[in-house]
């Protein structure tokens, strides 16, 4: 069986990229031996479920930076993948990039750098660098979008086989899940940070809210505080902070999805982003700006739900208003929220991965 690891920089994080991480270990391991590792943790374990025959290992404890971790960090997971006789490493977004190819370095052991976000997502020289990096040195890499697929190619001046996309896939639910578009509650999931675009949100809310007083927002995801804090100063000088719910984080998506009847995206970057998934899944009418990349190929405008452009605070208020104002056109929409989803099955995703690994290792 041939044993392949997952590594992620936190994995005590809630976010996309460490869901997708959990969910690819544990997919995975029905055909290889998977070791998902986690380089830190700051938090009390694994915040998703992982299957009992994956192999879960964390190297260190706190949440220093990555470039005070990289020197000791490369040495003990190259430690830990020569122990374990690990013949492939995914690094799940461009953070553990150079800790991978240092620990792999002569050893003959096959890397992919699966980059999370768009590329456009530039949140500082940092992750340049680790792009750039495991762009160049990786033996391939993926991307969630056909686009951004392209998009690398053109920016690292790689051959076209080097890089392959995957999207996201979606995970079956249990049963019917409980929809009700009567219900006047608003939906926002993501971890508080710059790119999710809280201060779009804060606009829009802010508009939306007043005009419509037996309506009610929850957002859940926890981060930054200041994101948090201005946020909330938003709310509160626009007299609606009293209709929004901080949830935090909460585990399984059927405490969280149910009872609401809008979903809101307002980010700057995404990748592929699951929340978007997921709300189809619930059957959420979406209201997203087209950001790079991700909404685009998950909402069908007009039909399940409205792209607006980037980053048009007005028209997404409109867009939003319209929805509230129309429980049928909520219903009709949420109808056709699973339209278009073929492209996320997951058979067919995990088949993309299966294809990868043989790609690199063979038989």
């Amino acid at each position: 069986m041939k044993r392949i690891a997952i590594l992620r920089y936190n994995l005590s994080h809630v976010g996309g990229a460490e869901k997708v991480a959990v969910n690819l270990a544990n997919a995975l391991s029905a055909d290889y031996e998977v070791h998902l590792l986690s380089m830190t943790m700051d938090g009390a374990g694994l915040a998703f479920d992982l299957d009992p025959t994956v192999h879960f290992h964390n190297f260190f404890q706190g949440n220093p930076r990555v470039r005070e971790l990289t020197w000791k960090a490369s040495r003990t997971l190259r430690a830990y993948l020569k122990q374990h006789g690990i013949e492939l490493v995914f690094s799940i977004a461009p953070a553990t990039n150079t800790i991978m190819l240092l620990a792999c370095m002569g050893t003959g052991i096959k890397t992919v750098f699966c980059d999370h976000h768009s590329l456009a997502f530039d949140d500082g020289r940092g992750r340049r660098v680790q792009r750039y990096l495991g762009a160049k040195f990786a033996d391939k890499v993926v991307t969630l979008t056909d686009e951004d697929r392209e998009n690398y190619i053109q920016k690292y001046h790689l051959k076209a086989g080097k890089v392959s996309f995957i999207y996201n896939w979606l995970e079956s639910l249990e049963g019917q899940p409980e929809i009700d578009m009567t219900a006047k509650k608003i939906l926002t999931v993501g971890r508080l940070s710059q790119q999710k675009g809280y201060d779009l949100l804060a606009k829009v809310a802010s508009q939306i809210l007043p005009a419509n007083p037996d309506w009610t927002w929850d957002i859940y995801g926890e981060g930054q505080d200041s994101i948090k804090a201005d946020l909330v100063a938003s709310l509160e000088a626009a007299g609606c902070l009293h209709q929004v719910d901080f949830k935090g984080n909460v585990k399984g998506m059927d405490h969280i999805y149910p009872g609401h009847s809008l979903y809101v995206m307002t980010s700057y970057h995404e990748g592929l982003p699951l929340v978007l998934l997921e709300a189809k899944q619930y059957g959420l009418p979406i209201v997203s700006f087209a950001c790079p990349t991700g909404p685009s190929e998950i909402v069908s405008d007009g039909r399940n739900g409205y792209l607006v452009a980037p980053y048009d605070v007005a028209l997404m208020v409109t867009r939003i208003q319209t929805l509230i104002d129309d429980t049928d056109l909520r219903q009709s929409m949420s109808e056709q929220s699973m339209d278009d989803t073929e492209k996320f099955d997951k058979a067919r995703i995990l088949a993309q991965w299966q294809g990868l690994i043989h790609e690199l290792l063979g038989e």
